[in-house]
């Protein structure tokens, strides 16, 4: 997993669990989703084949204390990549007070 993944995904929103959520409640959250949205249950369901993959990817991050740590700091770090946090290079206005000239 990259910077940016951690960045551009919510594991947490994915699987439906809160930020401060316990092992057991993710746990619980996953297999309950992976149980629905399985490709075996869907045949030929693309949108339910794709949400799976993001629903154990979320997971596969979540329920590893090192992985879930280093997601949670990524993100505390640099933002939820849109709508906030510290982003460089995103500066706005410019020039020079009193324009010159």
């Amino acid at each position: 997993m990259s910077t940016k993944d951690y960045l551009e995904k919510d594991y947490y929103a994915a699987l439906g669990v809160a930020k401060d959520a316990d092992a057991a409640a993710i746990k619980k959250a996953y297999r309950k989703l992976a149980r629905e949205l399985h490709p075996d249950k869907n045949p030929g369901n693309a949108e339910a084949e794709s949400r799976f993959k993001e629903v154990s990817e979320a997971y596969d991050v979540l329920s590893d204390p090192k992985k879930r740590a280093e997601y949670d700091e990524a993100r505390s770090l640099f933002g939820s990549g849109y709508g906030g946090g510290f982003r460089p290079g995103n500066f706005s206005g410019g020039g020079f007070p009193g324009g010159g000239g």
